[in-house]
């Protein structure tokens, strides 16, 4: 048991802290400036931040909530839990919800925006490339590359 989870030290350092933590600050800045969070998920040529709809900032904040959930369901789920199969699962619904972030950004940015790196600011970064680096982490834990969960047969 690495860090008082059933994951080993890896997993258990990436998805029960260092997780959360980025999900609350995720939370963060989608509540305390809705406009540049808004304005940050694409790529945008205008360096003057016009302000957003009622809509848009209402899915800011709805956004930000859900970070906040999920923020506190990874430490429940990875650093709280005892059971392994809890871990496991949500580990792997988790990694299901990885693609579907990393395809809503494809969608909204379209292939020559999303296949430029080059023009990516912080928040694509987070969106895309934290995404894929975490998915590429949870499957990696899942298949057993980083060791075996506690207890797992």
């Amino acid at each position: 048991m690495a860090l008082g989870t059933v994951l080993p030290f890896w997993p258990a350092l990436l998805f029960a802290y260092i997780e959360p933590i980025s999900l609350v600050m995720g939370w963060n800045a989608a509540w305390n400036d809705p406009s540049t969070f808004i304005s940050k998920q694409v790529p945008t040529s205008s360096s003057v931040l016009a302000s957003p709809s009622a809509g848009a900032t209402c899915l800011s904040y709805t956004i930000g909530n859900v970070y906040l959930l999920l923020g506190a369901l990874a430490i429940l789920c990875t650093a709280i839990t005892r059971e392994n199969r809890v871990a496991w699962w949500y580990l792997f619904f988790i990694a299901c919800g990885d693609l579907g972030h990393i395809y809503s950004s494809y969608k909204a940015m379209g292939p020559e925006s999303f296949w430029n790196f080059n023009e990516y600011n912080d928040m694509m970064w987070g969106n895309i490339g934290a995404s894929a680096f975490l998915h590429v982490n949870r499957g990696l834990t899942l298949i057993g590359v980083f060791g075996r969960f506690r207890g797992r047969p």
